[in-house]
């Protein structure tokens, strides 16, 4: 079943979803692999970039760590003034489970689209200071919840925002602090074409406790189940933008995680739904 459709979430009419597990990513159990990639494509892939050190001579730790730093800053910065990006995300088995245009600005703004199966489809947009929840999967009846609406942050709430919390916590590009510490090692792999990019390809090794120890409680990789050092394939373009970031788990080639970056900078437009209904 594709990404995010098992546990729907109380934003949808007549589907249920007190009754399943709120811990979970959306549609996916914790030992599920897609559930590592939604945790490691959302955010991860938002926060990394770096370098390879060159010269004679190998580079002591401190140094290393600075280069490090100092790529990561330029990445940062590279993402923060595109504004926009297209998200693609997925496994190395199914790469196209999720696609998210999201927008920062005084006014964030999202659209997610569930692929595969069209008439499984469920489509989720943030705007004007609502969250909408619709798609072929609900007959593509609107329903709606206020971001200011208490359920959607108290953790004694019943209520169950699905998707949408997975959603809400995408942060471009909040996170490269979280994760700049992490980075133990670093490959450069040399120049490559991906997704139609001139990129260049790194592999990364990151300490996941190190990692996870920074990033706050509402992040989705509290609950991430990750062995401690992660090896990830990351591709940059020439403007230190992300352009795919992709991981295995050691020895479990099925726990996979894949996302692509595209249409940096590209204005996103969320149109209201009509005839929506606020959730009761």
């Amino acid at each position: 079943m594709p990404l995010y459709y098992g546990r729907v979430n109380d934003l949808v009419p007549g589907i249920p979803g007190r009754a399943r597990r709120r811990d979970t990513v959306p549609g996916m159990s914790c030992t599920s692999p897609s559930k590592r990639l939604v945790a490691a494509a959302l955010v991860t892939g938002l926060a990394l970039t770096t370098t390879a050190c060159s010269g004679d001579e190998a580079p002591d730790a401190d140094a290393s760590a600075y280069d490090s730093a100092d790529v990561m800053a330029e990445m940062t910065d590279a993402v923060a003034d595109a504004g926009s990006v297209r998200l693609t995300l997925g496994t190395k088995q199914s790469p196209k489970d999720l696609i998210v245009d999201t927008a920062r600005g005084n006014e964030p703004t999202f659209r997610a689209l569930t692929m595969g199966d069209p008439s499984t489809q469920l489509d989720v947009r943030r705007v004007d200071g609502r969250v909408y929840l619709g798609g072929e999967l609900v007959g593509h009846q609107w329903t709606y919840i206020d971001l200011d609406d208490p359920r959607l942050t108290d953790p004694e709430s019943d209520f169950d925002a699905g998707m949408v919390e997975t959603l809400m916590d995408i942060d471009v590009p909040g996170d490269p602090a979280a994760l700049g510490g992490a980075v133990t090692a670093v490959k450069d792999e040399g120049a490559e074409e991906m997704a139609g990019v001139d990129a260049r390809h790194y592999t990364l090794t990151v300490e996941t406790t190190e990692w996870l120890e920074e990033l706050g409680d509402a992040s989705m990789y509290a609950a991430m189940d990750l062995p401690a050092s992660v090896t990830m394939d990351l591709y940059v373009d020439d403007d230190s933008r992300p352009v795919r970031l992709a991981y295995e788990v050691p020895g479990e080639p099925r726990q996979s995680a894949e996302i692509g970056f595209s249409e940096w900078g590209t204005p996103v437009e969320v149109a209201v739904p009509q005839r929506a209904k606020p959730v009761s």
